[in-house]
């Protein structure tokens, strides 16, 4: 076995390890019983492992020249290293997309099969007590070091971990985990009785304990809402998670500069397109009604449900048109009733499970009529699930490509898609190609607030207000946006920067090949090397136009 592929192996080994959540939700049983280790013994041994793993790759590219399998293995590990710095103080207790929350969401959802996994998921249940034990020591110690989160962000954790808590009992969403499908009735009931004993008698107890601790301990040192950005924490390493989450290096303002030229070029769009729709070509008017008007936005569940079904099947039978090879795996639309507003689940290996665009339906009025497809069209079919299924499928790939490793390339494509769709002749209507600028705004604006924050010193309300002014989103939905932000520094410039680079990537593509562009082709070498940093797909798409020659 060569040296890149021993240090592939053992690297997606430790992935798999450490990254149990993930796993699980791919339906990878291996680990069931783990949890996170959130001591700080825990913590400092995963970032050490981290940085020898980002070493030993740079070592082997200077001996054996570069491959993107070396560019991934030490770009993955920086950035999960620079992300654990502030992980576990500020992310892990964000309302938003903490550990709470996630948990609450994700957990209840996997494809427990025998008997054996009923009994190894009702251990992981009764080893999350311990694991909340020490995230509460975490959390302690941080309160010590000034690390903890802006008071409303620590406000919104206790309010949530309390809605939480006040809910019925027999109606915890733990509780909400099918048995085993290989239990007949009366095994699967016991089972259930089981899984609600530990829920109840052990797991509530536990979140209570944990409440207690973030509102009288966290609480009392969280900074103002003013301070919210790592410009104003000991240690703060923003440069390196723009590193981590874009794959290049760029400096904040230069960023916060693109987002702004950005937002005026869509301005522009708006008023060419949603202007004679509405009536107007005053775009604040424009967000306005965009936002307020009841008439643009679902009243009904089966409305939404109706559609989103429908938009993944127009561009599943239109996908042929535009990729050369095509996933075997189906993409299906579901409902949900809690969680984010709208996420993508990977097909599984075997095939026994589709990929799936789920979307919240739990108020139908968050959800503008014009905002659907351009939704879908990210996270199910041409996004996320060409994106992931044809990468899972790919036979010639190491399994490290088949993760979620690099936010630029992986978010980057399925924001590409949503222009895209609109070259396929996807989107319904010229409203629905308004909500197509709608997400556009949203990223664009991340651009714009996100370096706000945690490079030029922007308060909470100063990037709430940027982001209300200059996109049509509501302020709750806005005050949601921040908050992640505040939690998951630089995640979010991925998304336009990495789309932003891939159109480049093309632009670049076809300007040298001319009439020998193949837009299939193109996207074939896109998206079959699986997960890589964009330098490295700048390079393969390279190689690609000069094997056209």
């Amino acid at each position: 076995m060569d040296e890149i592929t021993t240090l592939a192996d053992e690297f997606q080994a430790y992935l798999e390890r450490t990254q149990q959540m993930e796993a699980l939700w791919k339906g990878d049983l291996t680990y069931l019983e783990e949890w996170e280790d959130f001591t700080a013994e825990g913590v400092a041994a995963r970032r050490e492992t981290l940085r020898q793993f980002a070493a030993r790759a740079r070592a082997v590219e200077e001996a054996e020249g570069s491959h993107p399998t070396l560019d991934l293995v030490a770009h993955a590990a920086m950035a999960l290293d620079a992300e654990m710095e502030f992980y576990h103080d500020l992310q892990a207790v964000n309302s938003a997309l903490g550990f709470h929350p996630m948990v609450l969401t994700f957990l209840p959802r996997y494809p427990l099969v025998t008997a054996e996994h009923g009994e190894r998921y009702l251990v992981k249940l009764h080893n999350l007590v311990p694991t909340l034990a020490a995230f509460e020591e975490r959390l302690g110690s941080a309160a010590t070091r000034g690390r903890v989160p802006i008071r409303t962000i620590v406000q919104q954790t206790i309010a949530g971990l309390g809605r939480h808590l006040s809910t019925d009992p027999d109606e915890d969403p733990l509780l909400g985990q099918a048995p085993p499908s290989e239990l007949d009735d009366e095994a699967s009931a016991v089972w259930k009785s089981a899984l609600r004993d530990v829920v109840v008698e052990e797991i509530r107890p536990a979140w209570k304990s944990l409440r207690s601790t973030v509102e009288n301990v966290v609480l009392p040192a969280a900074p103002p809402d003013e301070r919210a950005g790592l410009t104003y924490y000991e240690g703060g390493n923003y440069d390196d998670l723009i590193l981590g989450n874009v794959t290049r290096s760029y400096p904040a303002q230069e960023i916060h500069d693109i987002g702004l030229a950005q937002i005026e070029r869509l301005e522009d769009e708006y008023r060419q397109v949603a202007g004679p729709l509405l009536g107007t070509t005053d775009v604040g008017e424009i967000y306005a009604r965009l936002r307020e008007d009841p008439d643009l936005h679902y009243k009904d569940p089966d409305t939404l449900v109706a559609d989103a079904t429908q938009a993944i099947a127009k561009a599943s039978e239109a996908m042929g048109d535009w990729f050369g090879v095509l996933p075997q795996a189906p993409c299906v639309a579901t409902s949900i009733d809690q969680g984010p507003l709208a996420f993508y689940s990977q097909p599984s290996q075997n095939g026994s499970r589709p990929g799936t665009f789920f979307f919240n339906t739990a108020d139908p009025s968050m959800w503008g009529t014009f905002q659907l497809e351009a939704t879908a069209y990210h996270e199910g079919i041409p996004g996320h699930h060409l994106q992931v299924a044809l990468t899972l499928e790919n036979e010639d790939l190491h399994d490290l490509h088949k993760q979620p490793l690099s936010v630029a390339y992986l978010e980057g494509w399925a924001l590409y898609t949503e222009r895209l769709a609109d070259e396929m002749g996807l989107y319904s209507s010229e409203m629905d190609r308004v909500g197509m600028l709608a997400a556009d705004s949203m990223r664009a604006c991340r651009l714009v607030v996100d370096t706000g924050l945690h490079a030029l010193g922007w308060s909470r309300e100063q990037a709430i207000t940027y982001m209300v002014d200059h996109s049509p989103m509501t302020r709750k939905q806005v005050e949601g946006e921040i908050d992640r932000y505040i939690g998951n520094p630089g995640q979010a410039l991925g998304y336009m920067m990495g789309r932003l680079e891939i159109e480049k990537i093309r632009q670049s593509a076809k300007e040298r090949l001319g009439d020998r562009f193949d837009i299939k082709a193109f996207h074939d070498v896109v998206l079959g090397h699986g997960d890589v940093p964009l330098g490295t797909l700048e390079r393969l798409v390279g190689d690609w136009i000069r094997s056209q020659d």
